[in-house]
């Protein structure tokens, strides 16, 4: 990664370093390299622009896509499509290839029904740089804007939110989009029933700023459990460690008490301000069409931590068949999905499961 503007402190010791092959098996890197061994891995070696090309070579393609030449990025990777077909969930949890789709639901449904406790470690690969203050650009990053019906380049598509409930202190993990809106800046667009919003709601009765983690470039099986609909308190890495039959490694964060993935690519520490709307959008939703929330939260970043040339993860989404549509036809059918109670996106949801919007095939590609 090409440095981002300011001072970057090179947290390169022994033991950061050393950290770089435990539990890389679950990794973002881990699945790429199993993508790659079986000849799914396509490689954007030519020169693609982060506004609109990468985009639109992603909702064109079927395949997971290494974007490695972005203008105005040198050195700097994007990652997406990971998980663009039933197979390729299989891979990503460690599944044999020639398994079908009933067999990976059945298996599916095993292990999310024995979790695992989540490991702590002392430090991990995403502590090798850090970047705070004043210095923090998150414009540093290789972000696309995805979508000509998008209003600005989106942070956060594939990724985590991390908060925790001030009164339990209870963890939350979820994926809410993120507009980005400046150097340390961006939107959180949630609904008002999520766990995110309820952890705000009693913050700002306290009048305190919520604290929150974003961590791009985590194993797939992590998105699988922050995507699905656990119930309120129900830690969602403990669903991970099922999913992907092994603990979650998790890092205690410098900056915040907070926990998050130690093999993440990115990690972005910062709070929600409280009190503070700001509007998320235009932009194109999971449901193929454009929307905007006036009601978005409003996030400020504090500290950036990032893996040695770390890869960017996001996606397109709101394409028939692409990988949001993907997960949720996985987790409805595993009775996973619900929208926090949202009755009009349920709507929206069973609808598009039964006009096979999502392109499940028979034979399971």
């Amino acid at each position: 990664m090409t440095d981002p503007p300011g001072e970057t402190r090179r947290n390169s010791s022994a033991a950061a370093e050393q950290q770089e092959q435990p539990g890389e098996q679950a990794s973002l890197r881990g699945f790429i390299e199993r993508i790659a061994k079986v000849e799914r891995l396509v490689r954007v070696e030519e020169s693609t622009h982060w506004r609109f090309d990468i985009g639109r070579i992603t909702r064109d393609s079927k395949e997971p896509l290494l974007f490695e030449n972005i203008a105005d990025y040198p050195g700097q990777r994007v990652f997406t499509n990971g998980l663009r077909d039933i197979r390729l969930i299989g891979l990503a949890l460690g599944m044999e290839q020639e398994a079908s789709r009933e067999e990976l639901i059945a298996e599916v449904r095993r292990r999310a029904s024995n979790p695992f406790n989540p490991k702590f470690v002392e430090t991990g690969p995403v502590l090798g740089n850090t970047v705070e203050g004043s210095h923090l650009n998150l414009m540093a990053l290789p972000i696309p804007h995805w979508n000509e019906n998008d209003c600005a380049r989106y942070l956060g598509t594939w990724h985590l939110n991390v908060t925790k409930d001030p009164e339990t202190d209870a963890r939350n993990v979820g994926v809410y989009r993120m507009q980005l809106l400046g150097p340390n800046q961006a939107s959180v667009n949630t609904s008002p029933e999520s766990h995110l919003a309820l952890h705000l709601e009693k913050s700002e009765r306290e009048g305190r700023a919520l604290s929150m983690a974003v961590a791009i470039g985590v194993g797939e099986a992590i998105i699988m459990a922050a995507t699905a609909a656990c119930p309120y308190g129900m830690d969602e890495y403990e669903l991970a460690g099922g999913l992907q039959q092994r603990a979650v490694e998790l890092l205690r964060c410098p900056g915040v008490n907070l926990e998050v993935p130690a093999n993440a690519e990115i990690v972005i520490e910062g709070f929600i301000h409280p009190h503070i709307r700001v509007q998320d959008g235009p932009y194109f939703d999971y449901t193929g069409t454009t929307n905007t929330n006036r009601g978005a939260f409003l996030f400020e970043a504090t500290r950036l931590m990032f893996r040695n040339d770390p890869i960017f993860r996001g996606t397109s989404i709101g394409v028939a068949g692409a990988e949001d549509h993907q997960i949720f036809a996985l987790l409805a059918e595993l009775q996973l999905l619900d929208f926090h109670r949202s009755s009009v996106k349920k709507h929206i949801q069973d609808s598009v499961l039964k006009q096979r919007l999502l392109r499940w095939t028979r034979a399971g590609t």
